[in-house]
């Protein structure tokens, strides 16, 4: 099993029907491909997860950094792992609010506005926390 996480910044802000249209299009790849994930939006900013066979992963990021409506993918995540982190999810996704802030455990101010790549790489241990968290929380 492999695992890729990385993040991104919208390059305009996209509205909660361009997301769900996003949404609906990963699910449906996804599930062809048997990958699973999660990504989250907030701010500007994307973390995602995709998690699956090494090739199909690293296929689907390769078109996913091509993709104009973000920019600066930095990767904190390439690893072989025992087990997918979102088994269940085609692709999990959480436009985070205001009100998340206080009601996940692992959040933090980097997705309150759009951020520098440079600026998520610095911070990559919350990111990962932030994931985990979200997990254990949406089970």
């Amino acid at each position: 099993m492999f695992q890729l996480i990385y993040v991104s910044t919208s390059v305009r802000d996209m509205s909660k029907e361009e997301l769900l249209t996003l949404l609906d299009h990963s699910v449906e790849n996804n599930k062809k491909n048997n990958l699973t994930g999660m990504l989250l939006y907030g701010g500007g900013n994307f973390i995602q997860i995709i998690e699956g066979e090494k090739n199909k992963v690293k296929s689907l990021y390769e078109i996913i950094k091509q993709d104009n409506r973000h920019r600066g993918c930095i990767t904190l995540v390439s690893k072989e792992v025992e087990e997918r982190l979102f088994p269940g999810w085609s692709m999990g996704f959480k436009y985070l609010t205001e009100n998340d802030k206080n009601e996940i455990e692992g959040f933090t101010e980097f997705l309150d506005r759009k951020m520098e790549p440079i600026e998520f790489a610095n911070r990559s241990d919350d990111i990962l926390n932030l994931l985990y968290s979200f997990r254990k929380y949406n089970r």
